[in-house]
């Protein structure tokens, strides 16, 4: 089994909102009654594991492992929040992508393998194409300094790309699981800075 990790931006929020969110999500999911129906009790959130970063005027969140939820989970942080989230996701190791929320109503999704799963329709691929103009305005960067992450990743691609990087200046390649790193540095928000 390859990786699978969880991470979030909360551009315009604080630790301690960020914190209180998460806690306060996590409360909901653990305290429906037993025949009320749950939607995000698959999520395994678990927020004494999270890790949390402030950073570039909001907040970064690392997610316990193990937590699913992926867009219910954005969408639930952002309605408890009331503000915009980018969740940020790598799948089973073989692709990363994004959801961005504000205030509970999903605004932007990118996955480079919309057909991962099954042949996707063309609304369901323009669905998942991702918008660099809405991120560079909720992240104040350059439209051009984002937008050839937002790429499919055909197999025609994979093959002509092989080892190209989005930027020059990326640390991974079209193709890697890792390039979510790259994207989030670009935003003002280093997945490196977990580690610190």
């Amino acid at each position: 089994m390859g990786l699978f990790l969880q991470t979030a931006i909360l551009p315009e929020c604080g630790e301690a909102q960020a914190r209180n969110a998460v806690e306060a999500v996590a409360k909901k999911l653990g305290g429906l009654d037993k025949g009320e129906k749950n939607k995000y009790e698959f999520m395994n959130l678990i927020p004494e594991e999270c890790q949390y970063k402030e950073q570039g005027g909001g907040t970064s969140i690392l997610f316990n492992e193990e937590c699913g939820g992926f867009e219910d989970l954005a969408e639930a942080i952002s309605k408890e929040t009331q503000k915009p989230i980018l969740l940020l996701y790598i799948y089973d190791g073989d692709f990363w992508g994004y959801s961005l929320y504000d205030n509970g109503v999903e605004i932007d999704r990118f996955n480079p393998m919309p057909d991962y799963f099954e042949e996707a329709s063309e609304a369901q691929m323009e669905k998942e194409k991702g918008n660099a103009e809405i991120i560079a305005k909720y992240f104040h960067v350059e439209k051009a300094d984002i937008e050839k992450y937002l790429i499919f990743w055909t197999d025609e691609l994979l093959e002509s790309e092989d080892g190209q990087k989005a930027y020059e200046d990326d640390e991974f390649s079209i193709g890697e699981d890792w390039q979510m790193a790259d994207f989030m540095r670009k935003l003002g928000y280093p997945y490196e800075n977990f580690a610190s």
